[in-house]
């Protein structure tokens, strides 16, 4: 039986890409290989978003390049495979193969060909199948998996290679979500992470100019077993009220808000077409809370944009301030090739970028610390991932904080993994909450 290594680099659309390669291949008669070296193919899934993932992307091709042994394929797969195709073959003649992001669902043909003794490049976008997503191999906690409900991106920023990478805004069928979302909950999922560059468009391509990503949640939140609903990467631009009235009323939805911003000062935003500005942004943040209280909000924000002055770093901090985010990411700015930002000539230097990074992280250092501050002493409700032997606790998350990006709850007390349970928050630090299960027995719902 021929087998497989997977490494899978970059963001959570990725690691969906990845799991449904896996699950294909398996279904093909591979066998999935936990240690590259042993493999017969290795598969890298790249990212090419900004030069620190396409930094590491390569250092992770060249490494298994140098490590290649005779008979061993080596598949270049994702975003920098979409990105500079044959390009990436000439440079490294060590791969076999290479597959972009519109084609990873013809990834047992595409090894069919390199056994076959050609060096296929494949990198067509296209509407994906329907069904398309099935099967797929589940990589994360077994409580948790990822549902992407859209692929590609139709807003044009000026930094971002998403469209170029991705191809048109596309949404899947209602049908071929549902379809989906069954088989991971049957499959041991109660928590799904819905995913898109844009979710809050979900359904607009299709003729729905509202309200589509509410009747959505509405449907998942009827499926038995379903425990949690959570949100990642909404856009202002395209939630709406029905929207927050859903996270509201639904139970099952997380009460979590995640929309990159990426800025608040109007010219900078102009210049990176991003709609509307910082007032607005306010209203809407004002609009999910006073709908939903407590919600937990999160954020990201470029730092040193092309043309960014010290009035429009000093305007976004006073936002900041104004904002009260519970937590937010802050990027430097990267030129990334063939987008209209990286013609401008007003760059920002290294040097200030940093020093205004240091800035505007100390002013949300504050709202966060703020933040947990004023969740220290209530109970909630978390999902236990994990025992840890060497802290001798449990690690978990609950409502507030989304996987890989929000750090987590420790606690002592009675557990067991993939199950629900109350936990009291004693303490937290910088990104983290210590607390105790008050309820040793899962939660219902």
């Amino acid at each position: 039986m021929r087998s497989v290594a997977f490494i899978s680099l970059g963001c959570a659309k990725n690691l969906v890409d990845t799991e449904v390669m896996i699950a294909k291949l398996s279904s093909a008669g591979w066998r999935l290989e936990s240690e590259a070296g042993r493999a017969d193919t290795v598969v890298i899934n790249t990212c090419a978003f900004i030069d620190p993932a396409k930094e590491e992307s390569t250092e992770v091709i060249l490494e298994h390049a140098s490590r290649k042994r005779r008979g061993q394929q080596l598949i270049v797969a994702g975003c920098l495979a979409q990105r500079y195709g044959a390009q990436l073959q000439s440079l490294v003649p060590e791969i076999d193969g290479v597959v972009g992001t519109g084609a990873y669902a013809g990834i047992v043909e595409l090894l069919e060909d390199v056994e076959a003794g050609r060096k296929p490049v494949r990198l067509h976008l296209e509407a994906e199948p329907e069904h398309d997503f099935l099967p797929r191999l589940v990589t994360t906690p077994r409580a948790t998996a990822y549902l992407k409900i859209a692929e590609g991106c139709d807003h044009p920023c000026t930094f971002c290679i998403i469209p170029a990478l991705r191809g048109k805004f596309r949404s899947r069928s209602l049908e071929s979500i549902l379809l989906e979302a069954e088989a991971l909950v049957n499959g041991g999922a109660k928590e799904l992470i819905l995913i898109a560059q844009d979710t809050s468009m979900w359904a607009r391509d299709r003729g729905l100019r509202r309200g589509g990503l509410a009747q959505l949640l509405e449907r998942l939140h009827a499926i038995d077993r379903l425990q949690w609903i959570r949100l990642l990467y909404l856009y202002p631009a395209t939630i709406d009220r029905e929207l927050i009235n859903a996270i509201a009323d639904l139970p099952k939805v997380c009460k979590y808000m995640d929309m990159p911003l990426q800025h608040a000062h109007p010219e900078v935003l102009r210049a990176m077409r991003r709609p509307g500005n910082g007032e607005r942004y306010l209203e809407i943040l004002d609009d999910f809370r006073s709908r939903i209280p407590g919600i937990t909000m999160r954020s990201t924000f470029i730092v040193g944009f092309p043309g960014e002055t010290d009035e429009h770093v000093e305007y976004l901090e006073r936002w900041i301030e104004r904002a009260q985010l519970d937590r937010v990411g802050f990027f430097e700015y990267s030129a990334e090739e063939g987008t209209p930002a990286a013609e401008l000539s007003a760059r920002v230097g290294i040097a200030r970028r940093r020093r205004r990074l240091i800035r505007l992280r100390e002013a949300q250092r504050v709202a966060s610390e703020r933040a947990r501050a004023a969740r220290c002493g209530t109970t909630v409700r978390v999902l236990a991932e994990e025992f840890l032997n060497a802290k001798r606790a449990w690690f978990g998350r609950s409502e507030g904080e989304a996987p890989g990006v929000d750090g987590g709850i420790y606690f002592t007390g009675n557990a067991q993994v993939g199950e629900f349970v109350d936990v009291r928050l004693e303490d937290h630090g910088p990104f983290d909450f210590f607390g105790h299960a008050v309820s040793p027995e899962p939660c219902a719902i």
